[in-house]
């Protein structure tokens, strides 16, 4: 299953864990179970099209090849663990045609056997000099996944058709960005008029189809310019934009800079959110949706 498909996260063969300053996160998926525990602030959350907001001391459970998203509303602190289900081998075999009954808990006690596992892994996660040591890192892991599954329970999975869909609809834009694409010809694609296929992509991904391409292009062009030294014009009409003016404006929304500032400030090195999350964001791209009025708020995002 590929699709907005995080790759460079299913290449990795290890954990990784870090703390994460006002996450925010186009949609996407990957084999990985991720989690992540809000320590500071709230947290928006979207899974699978239903979400809400986190607090601090709450957990967020991600399981494999589940579209998800975050958005901070004013400020966030939390720590971000994913997980390659071939680490932990006993409990691959256990969620196997299983998932988690609920994907939120609350953590009842600042000073938890969970919080403390997490911490310590962000510090196993991120020594210099190759790969985290395999035994204490495994102990700390299964601490982690024992104390969710415990809490959290698991269930046979019945997972709909519509999480289905909307992967597909990820895996078919992942891979046609840099063409003409639009709301007529992703509607006959999938088979829906287009004011119903317009109504499901902003209720599993919190933006229009333009807007959403706009970023795939602009990732592809951030990528071009810090990676292969290319040119402003060169990224972007290699990245599907037909003009600059319109690069320029959707590079701004993405990113919070234009290209010219982020090539700057990012060739040569690779800061901590875009080292850990390819898909990081710090413009207001994803939007909050009251579900009773199709307006925006902080609360509630479930359909």
């Amino acid at each position: 299953m590929d699709g907005y498909y995080e790759h460079s996260r299913d290449v990795e063969k290890t954990p990784s864990c870090w703390r994460s300053v006002n996450n925010t996160c186009f949609p996407h998926f990957h084999s990985c179970v991720e989690i992540t525990y809000v320590t500071e602030g709230s947290l928006d959350y979207v899974l699978n099209g239903h979400g809400g907001t986190a607090r601090a001391g709450q957990v967020i459970v991600a399981p494999s090849y589940t579209v998800h998203y975050f958005s901070t509303p004013k400020s966030s602190g939390s720590i971000v663990l994913t997980v390659p289900l071939d680490y932990v081998p006993s409990f691959r075999k256990l969620i196997a045609r299983r998932t988690f009954c609920r994907l939120i808990w609350d953590d009842p006690d600042p000073q938890s056997e969970l919080l403390h596992s997490l911490e310590k892994l962000t510090g196993l996660c991120t020594m210099k000099g190759g790969n985290p040591p395999e035994l204490l890192t495994k102990g700390y892991l299964y601490t982690v996944l024992g104390i969710l599954t415990d809490c959290l329970g698991l269930t046979e999975n019945e997972e709909g058709t519509d999480a289905f869909l909307a992967r597909d609809i990820l895996q078919y834009l992942d891979q046609h960005y840099r063409f003409d694409v639009t709301l007529e010809t992703l509607a006959a694609r999938f088979g829906y008029s287009k004011s119903r296929f317009s109504h499901l992509f902003h209720a599993y991904f919190g933006c229009g189809i333009p807007e959403y391409i706009n970023t795939l292009r602009c990732r592809s062009a951030a990528l071009l310019l810090t990676q292969e030294s290319a040119s402003l014009t060169s990224a972007a009409m290699n990245s599907g934009f037909e003009s600059m003016r319109t690069f320029y404006r959707s590079f701004k929304k993405s990113f919070g800079i234009s290209p010219s500032e982020y090539l700057k400030e990012k060739r040569g090195r690779e800061p901590d959110d875009m080292l850990h999350n390819p898909f990081y964001l710090s413009g207001g791209v994803l939007s909050r949706r009251d579900p009773g009025s199709g307006e925006t708020t902080g609360e509630e995002m479930s359909e």
